[in-house]
């Protein structure tokens, strides 16, 4: 099969939950054809994929980068100018492809509900994050790159711009993907009909039979250093320590996400708290066997592959509920519970090591039982296949 795969940004440049899964997706998929068509802003057009943390797949024969629309006036006019503007690239592969896959409700979710409706072709959704609700909850970046205006007007407006996409999306996908059970009543809302469950997933090698712990917790954050990860918030579960017996050890695991302002901050706070060890730009898959909590502190998200590669190594999600970050998969708190009690309820199971140990326990067989990268990717294979039989079908 061949196969477009819209994306953007991400892949192969940044560490993050959608890298990992394209990633994955195509490794799983060796067997097919992929062109990738990437929106991306003018600074990530210019990084070479030769250096990426990714390596490109074998199985990828075109790999094309495409700056995203600029956000001016009514959405369908800039959109409709910018499809324009591309319409030789899309010429060039047109042909080479018999499915549509996007990653998202965005530009990317848009430009192939169009390229679907021209050459009438399947489009499959797998959708990651919505980005409507991404807007309203303060990011400051969409993947692409697109810097969003943060004046109330413009925050508004670009809102109510991708939630008008997203029905056009939801509209035009004859599969629509969730990779997150929280997402589900809000892809609702808008439209979305048939939305299929498939999660997000960890390598079976992830998976560890016994872990040994110490005297005193290791807490955790891994993530991109972006606003809506939020990781100035860690600090004040570090602070809530200071009134409290144990003594935890600190490490925080942050990756580039392009926000200058907000990593100049992070590494600001970090000088007044010592006891926090910032590790910059590596894989996080070491430092989990060090780890007992992940806190996760975001504004808003899906389905955190953070969460599932923490609990893969039987360290056990912490912090606010949001997302599918329930208290399904970690210890997971009501808004209005403050830091310090959240503090105070990690020391009491700590303490208590058999409980958290059973508590840890039963959350790992969670993930291991449906969370593996070749479970959830026998699930797409058959609903891609179905789907192209169904098209070759119905053509003849």
């Amino acid at each position: 099969m061949n196969v477009l795969l819209i994306i953007e940004g991400t892949y192969p440049w940044y560490r993050g939950g959608v890298s990992e899964w394209v990633y994955q997706y195509l490794n799983h998929f060796s067997d097919y054809k992929f062109v990738i068509l990437q929106i991306a802003t003018d600074e990530f057009q210019g990084l070479d994929p030769n250096t990426a943390l990714y390596p490109l797949t074998d199985n990828i024969d075109d790999f094309i980068r495409v700056s995203p629309p600029e956000m001016k006036g009514e959405w369908n006019q800039y959109l409709k100018n910018w499809k324009e503007s591309i319409s030789g690239i899309l010429s060039s592969i047109t042909g080479k492809y018999e499915l549509i896959h996007t990653t998202n409700t965005g530009f990317a979710g848009w430009l192939g509900g169009k390229i679907s409706q021209t050459n009438d072709l399947p489009m499959l959704l797998t959708e990651h994050a919505i980005y409507w609700k991404e807007v309203e909850m303060g990011a400051v970046a969409l993947e692409c790159g697109y810097k969003i205006p943060q004046t109330k007007s413009g925050l508004e407006r670009v809102s109510n711009a991708f939630k008008d996409i997203a029905t056009f999306t939801y509209s035009n996908a004859e599969h629509i993907v969730t990779v997150s059970e929280y997402n589900i009543p809000f892809q609702k809302k808008l439209g979305a009909k048939k939305i299929e469950y498939i999660p997000n997933g960890i390598k079976e090698s992830w998976l560890i039979d016994s872990k040994s712990r110490g005297k005193e917790p290791v807490m955790g954050w891994v993530g991109r250093c972006a606003n809506m990860k939020n990781p100035l918030a860690f600090f004040d579960y570090v602070k809530a320590y200071e009134k409290l017996e144990v003594a935890p050890v600190f490490k925080m695991l942050l990756s580039d996400a392009n926000e200058k302002d907000l990593e100049a901050k992070v590494r600001k706070k970090a000088e007044e708290f010592p006891e926090v060890e910032l590790i910059w730009n590596k894989s996080a898959k070491k430092y989990y066997s060090e780890f007992d909590f992940l806190v996760i502190t975001s504004h808003n998200e899906s389905q955190p592959l953070v969460m599932l590669e923490a609990l893969a190594n039987k360290v056990l999600p912490v912090g606010y509920q949001v997302g599918d970050v329930t208290q399904k998969y970690g210890m997971v708190f009501k808004p209005s519970v403050s830091i310090l009690e959240i503090a105070k309820s990690i020391e009491d199971l700590w303490q208590n090591a058999r409980h958290f140990e059973e508590y840890v326990e039963r959350r790992f067989q969670l993930v291991k039982d449906n969370h593996t990268w070749g479970t959830i990717f026998k699930n797409y294979r058959l609903l891609m296949e179905q789907r192209i039989a169904v098209q070759t079908t119905l053509k003849r």
